[in-house]
């Protein structure tokens, strides 16, 4: 994804983001900062700000682990608590409460890690209160509740006034108007949790208290980020999670993917970085890579729609070093400008468009033709004999209206056929078919044409266009 930092204050006309097989090129700062100085020049947004206003306003990673020292010092903060050391509670109890919230995936791997952050919260909320802060006291309570729901403050070990302060808070908590949170995965195995407690697999939808809530969605041994959601009364809040996404997404220091193999990044690289955009209300994104470009190191871009339709894609070499001019044109190219100077622009996937001394290639990968639909080559043949049949036996039904029905040539004779009803009712059957079969014939499928259209530079300030195929 991408490099650098810097937000305009009327707000981004796009982001970019960086996107690699494998680890991100240890220059890829040096490599790719005249082209996010020239993004950043046209208000797109980029780099490290960009990974943290994601992981502020969507989802954050989470590394999984806590101190090893968690239970020990959950137990030594209650014991200050007991001692009337509230505001060394407070130094002991805030870090792992944080540290807890922050790596959910820590208490999903060893559940034994649940009963000392619900020590931690109780003793925080209960020392917060005996400080005079009962606005931190009520944050503290109002987890425990959102996270255990069946948990509460035991008076054997904190006391009755304790016990009592907390229920009250919590029968407060419970009788405000709850909101409902829906949670959607990418796959029906993908198990989802939230603030750590497994709910189900694929989707879940729950009715919650007020609050912010940690939603977890693990798939095997991938993990997806912790997804911060606020559920706020009488509303409904829906989030999708894959994490497939969450493991290829990097926010720290730059923001982009890092995908495992050239495949994934075939398949998902337009796709994410689209669902990168949607989830930050983004107007466009545009990935960019570092890559070999038939052998040679050059820098990748590609325009991405929020459907995940990349419409246009170039390159520029990296050798000779190229001009701050180049990285401008690629820059407007980017942006949808139609540029043609210096850069290698495909028109249909990694195909090159031959060009003149300038190397440039220019356009959006057009549509790919589609194949023409196929039609069984029997339903002309078979329209046509229905058709022929009709007309024939309602012509010799015909023949037969008013004849006798003993063979006599009488012309009294009684009674006769009465068949000429039936007769031109066939002969219209006929004609419908007959005209099926002359329409079916007539729209047979043909063969899909092949075009490809090239933009070439011709001497400094031309360029000649043409196209080229079969019809």
């Amino acid at each position: 994804m991408a490099v650098g930092s810097g937000v305009a204050e009327a707000g981004p006309d796009g982001i970019v983001v960086e996107s690699y097989v494998g680890a991100r090129p240890a220059d890829a700062d040096q490599v790719l900062a005249p082209l996010i100085q020239e993004m950043r020049r046209r208000k797109y947004q980029v780099g490290a700000a960009l990974g943290q206003d994601y992981d502020a306003r969507v989802s954050r990673p989470s590394a999984g682990s806590v101190r090893a020292t968690f239970d020990a010092e959950a137990d030594a903060g209650i014991k200050q608590w007991a001692q009337g050391k509230f505001e060394d509670a407070v130094a002991t109890l805030q870090p792992l409460v944080d540290e807890a919230q922050a790596n959910p995936g820590a208490l999903i791997a060893k559940p034994r890690l649940a009963d000392a952050y619900l020590k931690a919260l109780t003793g925080l909320g209960l020392s917060k209160q005996r400080l005079g802060d009962p606005a931190a006291a009520r944050e503290a309570f109002d987890e425990v509740v959102r996270s255990f729901p069946t948990g509460g403050v035991a008076r054997s070990t904190y006391g009755p006034q304790a016990a009592a302060d907390f229920d009250a808070r919590k029968k407060q908590v419970l009788a405000d108007p709850k909101g409902r949170l829906a949670v959607k995965t990418a796959d029906d195995a993908t198990e989802i949790y939230i603030n750590e407690r497994l709910e189900r697999r694929g989707f879940t939808e729950k009715e919650l208290v007020p609050g912010t809530y940690r939603v977890v969605a693990k798939l095997g041994s991938l993990v997806s980020r912790v997804h911060r959601v606020e559920v706020r009364a009488g509303e409904e809040r829906t989030i999708q999670i894959d994490p497939a996404f969450d493991s290829a997404l990097r926010t720290a220091g730059w923001a982009g993917f890092s995908f495992e193999s050239a495949a994934d990044s075939e398949d998902h690289e337009a796709a994410f970085a689209a669902r990168f955009g949607t989830a930050i209300g983004a107007p466009a994104v545009v990935v960019v890579s570092i890559d070999d470009v038939r052998g040679s190191r050059a820098i990748v871009g590609a325009l991405v729609q929020l459907n995940g339709k990349e419409i246009r894609r170039a390159s520029l070499a990296l050798a000779p070093a190229p001009s701050q001019e180049r990285f401008e044109v690629l820059a407007r190219f980017l942006v949808g400008e139609n540029v043609t100077t210096g850069i290698d622009v495909e028109l249909d996937g990694a195909m090159p468009v031959l060009t003149g001394g300038g190397g440039t290639k220019i356009g959006p990968r057009p549509e790919r033709p589609s194949a023409p639909a196929s039609r069984w080559v029997g339903w002309p043949v078979i329209t046509s004999v229905v058709a022929l049949g009709a007309i024939g036996v309602s012509a010799y039904y015909l023949s037969k209206d008013g004849d006798c029905k003993d063979g006599s040539t009488n012309p009294a004779c009684e009674p006769v056929y009465e068949t000429k009803t039936g007769a031109i009712i066939g002969f219209a059957g006929g004609g419908v078919m007959a005209a099926l079969t002359v329409y079916l014939i007539v729209t047979w499928p043909s063969a899909p044409k092949s075009t490809t259209a090239f933009v070439a530079p011709a001497g400094v300030d031309g360029a000649v266009a043409g196209i080229s195929g079969s019809w």
